[in-house]
């Protein structure tokens, strides 16, 4: 099977891709009658870019969502580059589909000289990431949440190095909501 890659701003995402990506979405995570998810109460940042992964028929197996952001480090300004709302069929896991979208965000992200990566993830995805090369950073994650700061405590937050190590501890500020 041959597969194409593309990054795409968001705003030119056609009416196809954003069909597409909501029929993945809905099958990554069918909706329950009567159950929200305890995310949706949550701000989020929209993503700049998208890597879409199609197969050989041009359907979509898998998607990465992609922010660039200033935020700082320890109070130091840092360049930092997101990836987030990271999806692959069902039918299509295990093929490393998401692997080539998360690799294509992180190229892209070095060519933007931005310093490290930043993800936000549940538990059950720590080891996932862990083999592709990201680690649990052991520091403070600052976001904000409809313009009010926050300490982030919903998923575990991993980095990843791009231009210079990922910082492991300290404290993050992504002036911003996160992804």
């Amino acid at each position: 099977m041959s597969l194409a890659t593309t990054l795409t701003p968001r705003e030119l995402f056609s009416d196809e891709d954003l069909e597409a990506l909501t029929t993945l979405k809905e099958a990554v995570y069918p909706p329950e009658p009567g159950v929200t998810w305890d995310g949706a109460s949550r701000e989020w940042a929209a993503p700049q870019w998208g890597v879409f992964v199609r197969d050989d028929s041009a359907a979509l197996v898998s998607y990465t969502g992609v922010v660039e952001r200033e935020g700082a480090h320890d109070g130091e300004p840092v360049s930092i580059g997101g990836v987030g709302g990271i999806a692959t069929h069902p039918d299509h896991r295990g093929k490393g589909y998401a692997a080539i979208g998360i690799g294509r965000a992180l190229d892209f992200l070095a060519g933007n000289g931005v310093d490290f990566a930043l993800l936000v993830c549940r538990d059950e995805l720590i080891a996932y990431y862990e083999r592709l090369g990201w680690r649990l950073f052991a520091g403070e994650l600052l976001v904000s949440q409809f313009g009010e700061p926050e300490v982030f405590t919903y998923n575990r937050v991993m980095v990843g190095d791009v231009n210079r190590a990922a910082p492991r501890s300290g404290t993050i500020d992504l002036k911003g909501p996160p992804w």
